[in-house]
């Protein structure tokens, strides 16, 4: 069952998980008036006064504030991410917490999903207690379905960090170097942390590895999630996640604009993972994952001393070849979308600090990384949008491989065409008339 359904009357078709932007000059205005009304929507919804009775029954005897929450253009972004806003709860001794909610617009969710990925990233915040990362501690929570949850949303309480975010772009070559240094730190000490499958934490309390917390994975099936995972293995992982994409693509889910094309591209990803992921190379060994180390995520002073990683929402477990691939942060963006095969300057550095420091199967999970990570962005991918950068990364991925790699994807999708045409899916499109639409 989809996550959500087409909100046309009397449709019970499943909506459409990606969308495009058909007209921008429209488009644009309308979606920052969405975002004012969203602010303006949740901040009547969080009952303020029971948010700061919590606060205050974990830290007995001293008064707090919780900001009211208002919609300011200029300001948004220091509240808003893509998919939390903060409210600050400040305590008469100076002592500031952050209560976490997750937003809530027309592409969220279902409230069960959204408690199942809160959950995970608490679970997750209590793991990271014990190991030498800087991060915010856990204070407080409760989800949007308990029944004692007075403050009207789902929310965590957590500390509230100093510094700000990195800003990659600007730093010098000496700034980065110390930030890599400290990166290469921050792995090591993961991987003193072994886990036991690939998945995601879901129980508050323990190290219970679930199903995997991404909106990406999950349907809800009478009001009960269903999530992809745990799994055994990356190939397992892809396995999944690949057919539950090829199964979207046919039910109209994505790539509604060039069904077929993605889904010869998604058959011919399925028939790669043994290339890509070959179980009998993987590391049995399984560590957390970040899965969003963008740069945003890491703070810092101004000394480019690292004061915490935070949103760790779609973190999961994965094997040290995947968990410790550079951080997307690191990747020089032109070359990598233009499917060249060699890592960056940055993680070449990063692969070489991690050695120094005696993580040399860490290093070479870097060295040897780039095909495993052309693969995940094809994977999913809005090639709609994008399509240039997406035949880039289909190309490098293909040359990395050693499978038509030399092919021009009109030559690609031809050999495609004939390999999987007695596919059922591809003679499913075929039949209902979509084979004509393409993404040139």
């Amino acid at each position: 069952m989809p996550l959500w359904h087409c909100s046309i009357e009397d449709c019970h078709n499943p909506s459409v998980r990606l969308t495009i932007v058909q007209d921008e000059e429209d488009y644009y205005p309308a979606y920052a008036n969405a975002e004012q009304k969203e602010i303006e929507t949740l901040g009547q919804k969080i009952n303020n006064a029971a948010l700061e009775a919590h606060a205050m029954a974990l830290r007995p005897g001293i008064l707090c504030h919780a900001s009211p929450l208002r919609f300011d253009k200029h300001t948004k972004h220091e509240v808003m991410g893509g998919m939390n806003i903060h409210v600050n709860v400040e305590f008469q001794d100076g002592v500031t917490w952050l209560a976490r909610i997750r937003r809530s617009n027309a592409t969220s969710p279902p409230p069960v999903v959204r408690d199942y990925i809160i959950l995970s990233e608490i679970a997750t915040l209590q793991f990271l207690e014990n190991v030498n990362v800087p991060t915010p501690r856990l204070l407080g929570y409760a989800l949007e379905t308990d029944k004692g949850n007075n403050v009207g949303v789902g929310y965590m309480l957590i500390e509230k960090l100093p510094g700000n975010p990195l800003d990659w772009a600007r730093a010098t070559e000496d700034q980065k170097h110390r930030i890599i240094d400290q990166l290469a730190d921050h792995a090591i000490e993961l991987s003193k942390h072994p886990l036991d499958k690939i998945g995601s934490f879901n129980r508050p309390g323990d190290e219970h590895i679930g199903p995997i917390a991404r909106e990406e994975f999950s349907d809800v099936t009478d009001g009960a999630i269903h999530a992809l995972g745990p799994f055994t293995s990356m190939q397992g992982y892809y396995i999944g996640y690949l057919h539950d994409i090829l199964d979207r693509i046919l039910t109209r889910q994505l790539y509604t604009h060039h069904p077929l094309d993605a889904y010869l591209i998604h058959r011919f990803l399925l028939d790669l993972t043994e290339r890509v992921w070959p179980v009998e190379e993987e590391n049995e060994k399984i560590y957390l994952n970040h899965a969003d180390d963008k740069g945003d995520h890491v703070l810092v002073d101004d000394d480019y001393t690292i004061t915490g990683i935070i949103d760790w929402e779609w973190a999961f477990s994965a094997p040290c070849a995947l968990s410790f691939n550079s951080p997307l942060v690191l990747l020089d963006l032109g070359g990598f979308y233009a499917g060249d095969p060699a890592i960056s300057l940055a993680e070449s550095y990063f692969a070489d600090a991690l050695e120094r420091k005696g993580g040399i199967e860490l290093a070479e999970s870097v060295r040897g990384g780039r095909k495993r990570r052309f693969f995940e962005f094809c994977c999913g991918y809005d090639m709609y949008t994008d399509w240039e950068g997406f035949k880039g990364l289909f190309e490098g991925l293909r040359r990395c491989v050693d499978v038509y790699g030399e092919l021009e994807w009109e030559d690609w999708r031809e050999i495609a065409l004939e390999r999987y045409e007695e596919d059922e899916g591809v003679l499913q499109l075929v039949v209902d008339g979509q084979e004509d639409v393409e993404v040139r």
